[in-house]
């Protein structure tokens, strides 16, 4: 008789088990990884292994980050700067550069939502574009990402959350002047990173928007290349 209230109770320990093997599963998942991905200045460059004329609607290299969003990434902008740039136009700046993807993908990833006051950089649920000052010398801006799952495959990992800081180490402009970064040509290069593509720093890359450095009064990166569009369609579709 006790060994049958033994194996009855043994039963019912491992259905218990059993059951909470999803929540278990759950709660592991909702732990959020944070990467951040740096953008510098130009540097490092062959000179002569740079193709001369741009060559981005035919390259057809891309490389991805591993994880991307599963639902539209609703994004908030704090377009307050120290430049003297109208905030209508950085919003409006900033907004193009997300739409430059969404317009290549029948997927709707990116969608403004208002503006802020919030800084990027936290972990907070919000999804924030803003200027700031970031710490590590030469780097243009910085996309935080918060991820969870696998990375193994590209199609494993999900994003939570993604803010993007503009550094104020450097000058900045609307409208490509020379001596200052342009907004929606870095942007657009960050919003790439907000898709799940990575840094492309092979010089025969130069022309495509996700190569991995950027120059002063620079605006070539504002428009996809073909290697920008098949990544962001890898993983969005057409």
């Amino acid at each position: 008789m006790r060994r049958v209230q033994s194996l009855v109770l043994l039963t019912i320990i491992l259905l218990a088990f059993v059951s909470m093997l999803p929540l278990l599963s759950c709660a592991k998942e909702e732990t959020a990884h944070l990467m951040t991905v740096e953008w510098y200045g130009s540097g490092r460059i062959v000179v002569n292994a740079i193709p001369k004329t741009d060559n981005s609607m035919t390259n057809r290299d891309y490389k991805l980050l591993g994880f991307h969003w599963y639902t539209t990434a609703n994004y908030l902008i704090n377009p307050s700067n120290g430049y003297g740039l109208s905030e209508d136009a950085v919003v409006t700046n900033i907004t193009t550069s997300a739409e430059t993807w969404d317009a290549q993908t029948s997927a709707a990833v990116f969608s403004y939502s208002n503006i802020t006051s919030l800084t990027a950089g936290t972990y907070d649920g919000y999804n924030v574009v803003s200027w700031g000052s970031y710490s590590q010398a030469g780097v243009i801006a910085v996309t935080y990402i918060w991820y969870r799952g696998s990375r193994i495959w590209y199609r494993g990992g999900q994003i939570l959350e993604t803010d993007t800081m503009m550094n104020k180490a450097f000058i900045w402009s609307l409208s490509g002047e020379g001596g200052k970064m342009d907004v929606q040509n870095i942007m657009t290069h960050e919003f790439g990173h907000w898709a799940g593509l990575d840094d492309l720093y092979a010089n025969k890359d130069y022309w495509l928007t996700m190569y991995g450095y950027a120059g002063y009064g620079e605006t070539y990166k504002r428009d996809l290349g073909l290697g920008d569009i098949l990544g962001l369609r890898a993983v969005y579709g057409k």
